[in-house]
């Protein structure tokens, strides 16, 4: 795993105290809601299209814009979703 890849979205953690299965919901939420394009590819790399739905489909609350939460639930085709349990409060 590419851990230097995505050092800036988990600057406030050591590569030490990130574990990268057991953590894989916070990774990929981190990925999914502050990545660019190139790490979001490289996150799709790493734990696959099903994996990633399936943990987006568990909500971190309050990382997500409306745009980027909309533009994720199109990509993995999903109909509904709670928004407030993702949505930031700005």
């Amino acid at each position: 795993m590419k851990a230097n890849h995505f050092k800036n979205l988990f600057w406030f953690l050591s590569n030490k105290d990130l574990d990268w299965q057991k953590d894989r919901n916070f990774i990929i939420h981190q990925v999914l809601s502050y990545g660019t394009m190139d790490q979001v590819k490289e996150l799709f790399a790493l734990y696959g299209r099903e994996t990633i739905k399936k943990e987006f489909q568990k909500p971190r609350p309050g990382l997500y814009y409306p745009s980027v939460l909309e533009f994720f639930r199109y990509i993995f085709k999903i109909s509904h979703l709670e928004k407030d349990k993702y949505l930031k409060n700005i």
